[in-house]
This record gives C-alpha cells, structure tokens and sequence, in this order.
C-alpha cells in the first residue's frame, strides 16, 4: 500500500477519463495532462491509462509500504526520497518504509507519480479519475489528505523504461497555445482579435482543473450577442461581460452563456494541465486546415512509444 502522509495544495487520483458522457452533463475529467500521465505510467511498464497520482503545485509526502517502481513525470517539484533529490521523468526503484516529497512546483503544475502495476480503485462510468465538484472517483471523490491509504493493483506490467531522447516535454511557466477561432469569434472587436494573438496573458488565483481565469488586455465584442446556453470544451476560450477571459480546463462546465472567442487545438490540449496561477499564457493563431495535420503528427510521433496512446 501507499500512505499519504501530507496530501499538498491537491492531489487527485486521475486515470484516461470518462469520455463521451458531456451530454450527460459529465465533464471527461482524467490527467490534466495527458502526455506527462502516460509517459509516468509508461515508465512503469503499465498501460498508459492506469490509474495514477496528479499532484497540484507540490506538497505531497507520501510512504510506500512495499518495493516496487514509481515513474515520475510532469511539473518540475524538486522531487526528494528520503531527502535525496531524484531525476524528473524518470522510472525510480522505491523501497518499503521510504518517503517520497515534492516541494513547490516550478516550471508547470502537476506532476505524475505512477506505480508498477497501476492502483486498485473503484470505478464510476468506467473511471477511477477524481471529480471533485461531483465528488465522483478516487477515494470518497475528494483530493487525498493524511491519512488515506492506496492499495497497489497486480495489473500485467512490463519492466520499467526510461524515456529516449526527444521524447520528453518542455515545460515552463509560459504556456503558448495553438488555437482556431470559436463560434463567436467573428462578434469580437478589431482590437480584441490583435490582443488575443499578441499580448500575453497571466493565470489567475482563480485556476484549478475547471478553468482558468487569465489577466491582460480586455476583450471585448463589437456588439453585446443574444446568448443561450452553449456547449463547451476543454480549451475553449470564453469572454464574460468583465472583459478578462475564462480558459475552460479538462473539469470545465459542459455548456456556457458567454461569447466564445477561441478553441485550443487537440494536440496542444495536454498543456492545459500546466497552467499554474501565475503562468503566463499566450495564444497562437493555427488554420483550421492545419489542426488535423498537427494531431496526426504528435499521435504517430507518441503512439510509436507508447501503445494506444493518442492525444
């Protein structure tokens, strides 16, 4: 088992989600960053989508109560076990009794801790993934705290690798973001369209894996637009009355009142997860032709890795 002797800001239980239930009103949830979850598990020698930790901007102290094989990816936490520092994205042999820390993050958010073997859960709509506004997954759909313990699962796994060169991702505390224009892209005023693809942004305090809201330029519409309710997704990019815009992240609403001003490209989805309050954003113009070319490069470049995997 697994003792979590300090739980941090938050730290979540996150697997590959629960996709294709938005008409449910049940947002996919799972790893807030794809990419880093899977090559965490990969590193392991599970499955790519087993279930895993997220832990939120560090904090976590957690105990092993047997031997096995961590794989660590992700936000940059100076990583400790037993208080020697260890490597980022990289399989580590732990021992029972040892203690594994992550202090503050500071290139990105979250960081991945996945076991040899993947963890025992239950699952609701086929995923263990943490939902916490539901209170849906996990143990008791809440972040885990002192105390909570996780038992290790006898899934097949293989033995652990180490990621080859060029594979591993750049993260830092300046997101850019690939995206195409949203449905109400066109109601936005002249300026407005410049700021979004020119000026940077900041993240809020107001982040965690719903959304994120950013501060910079105001933009603004050219006339206020009749709204209903409208349906979102994660990296949709909206614009309420204030002006400063709403980034929906991989626990978003389903739908939405405001404006939509822009969409984030699939390929580039994985990075929402690296948002942290502070992080600058920024947004870059992609054609709607060359959305599709970019995700079938990154597949076919990741899938050679990792089996199944797709972003």
């Amino acid at each position: 088992m697994i003792e979590i002797l300090n739980g941090g800001t938050q730290t979540t239980i996150q697997d590959a989600g629960r996709p294709n239930l938005r008409h449910l009103g049940i947002p996919a949830s799972g790893a807030a960053d794809k990419l880093s979850f899977a090559l965490a598990n990969w590193m392991a020698g599970n499955r790519w989508d087993a279930p895993a930790i997220e832990c939120s901007l560090g904090g976590l102290h957690i105990r092993f109560k047997s031997d096995t094989t961590i794989g660590l990816a992700g936000a940059e936490m100076w990583a400790q076990i037993n208080g020697q520092n260890v490597k980022n994205f990289t399989a580590l042999p732990v021992h029972k009794g040892d203690i594994l820390t992550l202090s503050f993050a500071r290139d990105g958010c979250r960081a991945y801790i996945a076991v040899a073997g993947g963890l025992k859960l239950p699952e609701f709509m086929g995923s263990s993934s943490t939902y916490l506004p539901a209170q849906l997954g996990g143990i008791d759909g809440c972040a885990l705290k002192t105390g909570d313990k996780l038992t290790i699962s006898n899934r097949p796994r293989e033995a652990p690798r180490a990621i080859p060169k060029g594979y591993t991702p750049a993260l830092s505390r300046h997101i850019v973001l690939r995206s195409r224009p949203a449905p109400e892209w066109e109601g936005l005023d002249r300026p407005s369209k410049r700021h979004l693809f020119v000026s940077p942004f900041h993240a809020s305090a107001a982040t965690d894996r719903m959304g994120s809201r950013l501060r910079g330029d105001k933009i603004t519409m050219e006339k206020r637009l009749p709204m209903t309710s409208s349906p979102l997704l994660p990296g949709t990019l909206q614009i309420p009355p204030d002006g400063q815009a709403i980034l929906a992240l991989v626990d978003g609403h389903c739908t939405g009142g405001y404006p939509r001003a822009l969409q984030i490209i699939r390929a580039d989805l994985w990075l929402l997860g690296q948002i942290a309050p502070g992080s600058q954003v920024s947004f870059r113009r992609c054609f709607p032709e060359d959305a599709p070319k970019i995700l079938k490069a990154r597949n076919s470049f990741y899938s050679g890795l990792i089996d199944g995997f797709s972003f």
